[in-house]
């Protein structure tokens, strides 16, 4: 909770000074629910939620009262603080499609976080570490993605404004299924 109003803080005083900031990875690590210093750092985590590791259980238990009970895969999207999330799911229509072992069904397959608001992306450099992607049928948006951390970036291209916050499977553990695509799921 400290490092989160540290970090708006930061955001103010930048404001104040007409400074545009924006470091992403920061806010990655901001939506990370806190861990115990023994235990590795998930950089594809959003709020404790891991793609193809955590479940619609784990969701419902997270969002509480926002999910109703007879949605058996609650997708949203939902108001959470800072913005909005929105999930998808390792169906079993999607398992039999990839090629995935039964037991990823039920799983989450990617979180969807929008900011409120939006957040800036300053200059490339600022990105250090991601590569840029475009998908050919759609030039409104732009990407930065890290495929090693399952971490990527939804951009406006008019105004270069982050729309989502992407959490995927990390290139590793989607190897072996049959996932086709440019940029992100």
């Amino acid at each position: 909770m400290a490092r989160r109003q540290s970090f708006r803080k930061s955001c103010l005083i930048a404001a104040v000074a007409g400074l545009t900031l924006v470091v992403p990875i920061v806010t990655a690590q901001m939506n990370m629910r806190k861990r115990s210093p023994a235990a590795p750092e998930v950089r594809n985590s959003w709020r404790g939620l891991t793609p193809l590791k955590s479940s619609v259980a784990d969701v419902t238990q997270l969002l509480g009262d926002k999910v109703t009970r007879q949605d058996p895969y609650p997708a949203g999207p939902f108001k959470v603080e800072g913005g909005e999330a929105t999930f998808s799911y390792l169906t079993p229509s999607l398992a039999e499609l990839y090629r995935a072992p039964s037991s990823m069904v039920g799983k989450i397959f990617t979180v969807y976080f929008k900011p409120n608001p939006p957040l800036r992306v300053a200059d490339a450099e600022s990105m250090r570490g991601f590569k840029r992607c475009s998908e050919d049928l759609d030039r409104r948006y732009y990407y930065y993605l890290s495929p090693d951390r399952g971490v990527a970036y939804q951009v406006r291209a008019s105004t270069n404004e982050i729309e989502f916050e992407i959490y995927q499977p990390r290139r590793a553990e989607i190897e072996k299924l049959r996932v086709n695509t440019t940029c992100v799921f």
